[in-house]
């Protein structure tokens, strides 16, 4: 019903992950697999409410409606059983951007905030440059793919200038989908501690073998120790349209965090981002069955070629998101040599682990939203390339 097979031309779009190539790279034909947007069309509801909005031919200031704060409520109690009202809904432009509203919203400069390397890098860029101290607890590798330091995560908190936790959930880019347990004991750190939890959940419905639990929905609790932040864009490819929302049970912290947006200039959602987020919440959720299987497929090949072409990578579980993160240090490249390799030699753009935090060093993220035999040859380059270092 869906091709999601068939590669779209991306050329004179501005698509970042194309349009940053060098003339020479785009000749050479290198392949981008890095930028955490799909290759796959979005749905065509989504599509065709865009095309009703072209042709009204008025793109004024815009503000929510009752029909996006029920598409967005809907979406999330029927995906999430996360029960909400227009009023626990807070358009925003984005996720990183409200991020960012957050931060100002409720720390001052100087005050700390925890996130979890190897992480999303604009969380360092959020909070450093919002004049915040980063306070790094990074996650433990284990045998059995990546878990929270709880014991430095609660050394974190306890610090009396440690104001905001930044959590990633599921986490860009080691794919894990925290359990009951796991968040639950970060809420009862960061309540002992007075933390205030930002968990970014952007990628909350790209499930591929757990099942995502929202931050909001643990207890009573959490509904007054945390924001949640969600959107369309990951889910159904819609990234462009800068449409998001902010969860806020609390009515103290949510006037705070309107009042900071609104001081920021985020009064308005996008007039395409509004029309586009309601069809991909009322009319997309079949599409995203599909595109999670495809994903799924992906996934899988991508194991099978590596078990068989390059065994020594480590592929670790992608629970959630679409974004695959395997280990590199085998190889024994350095972080400069290693994103040489892949971009002079194996003619790929990756994101280079380092990028997430020097915890990712060694480590290479590998974008599945994409048609299969593109993802094929990607990887066939790969195998090539590392068979002519011998």
């Amino acid at each position: 019903m869906y091709d999601f097979d068939t590669l779209i031309d991306r050329t004179g779009t501005g698509a970042c992950k194309w349009e940053r190539r060098s003339e020479a790279e785009k000749d050479d034909g290198i392949l981008a697999m890095s930028v955490a947007d799909m290759e796959l069309p979005a749905p065509p509801a989504v599509r065709e409410a865009l095309v009703r909005a072209a042709e009204h031919g008025i793109y004024g200031y815009t503000d929510p409606t009752d029909a996006y704060f029920d598409a967005v409520a809907g979406w999330m109690h029927k995906r999430h059983g996360v029960s909400l009202t227009a009023r626990d809904i807070v358009p925003v432009s984005g996720v990183v951007p409200a991020i960012s509203v957050a931060i100002r919203a409720f720390s001052l400069p100087g005050d700390g905030v925890i996130v979890q390397p190897p992480v999303y890098r604009p969380f360092y860029s959020c909070v450093t440059r919002n004049g915040r101290q980063l306070e790094r607890c990074p996650l433990l590798l284990t045998a059995d793919g990546y878990r929270m330091d709880f014991e430095a995560l609660e050394r974190a908190a306890r610090k009396p200038t440690t104001r905001l936790m930044l959590l990633c959930s599921p986490h860009n880019p080691v794919g894990r989908v925290w359990t009951d347990q796991e968040l639950n004991r970060v809420l009862a750190i960061c309540r002992a501690n007075d933390v205030l939890v930002l968990a970014d959940e952007i990628h909350a419905d790209l499930t591929m073998t757990a099942r995502h639990l929202s931050f909001s929905k643990l207890n009573a609790q959490a509904r007054v120790a945390s924001v949640t932040f969600v959107a369309p864009s990951k889910t159904f490819n819609i990234p462009g349209l800068q449409c998001a929302s902010a969860l806020i049970y609390d009515e103290r912290l949510r006037e705070r965090f309107k009042y900071q947006a609104h001081v920021d200039g985020f009064d308005n959602i996008p007039y395409f981002g509004r029309a586009g987020a309601i069809a991909a919440y009322t009319g997309g959720e079949e599409w995203l069955t599909a595109a999670i299987e495809y994903i799924k497929g992906n996934y899988e090949l991508l194991g099978d070629f590596l078990d068989k072409r390059l065994p020594q990578a480590r592929l670790l579980p992608m629970e959630g998101t679409y974004l695959a993160w395997i280990d590199f240090r085998w190889t024994g490249m350095d972080a400069p040599a290693l994103e040489r390799f892949m971009r002079d030699d194996a003619r790929l753009i990756l994101s280079e682990g380092y990028t997430f935090g020097e915890e990712g060093a060694g480590f290479e993220r590998i974008n599945l939203a994409l048609p299969r035999a593109q993802l094929k040859r990607a990887l066939t380059r790969l195998a090539d390339a590392w068979d002519a270092r011998k």
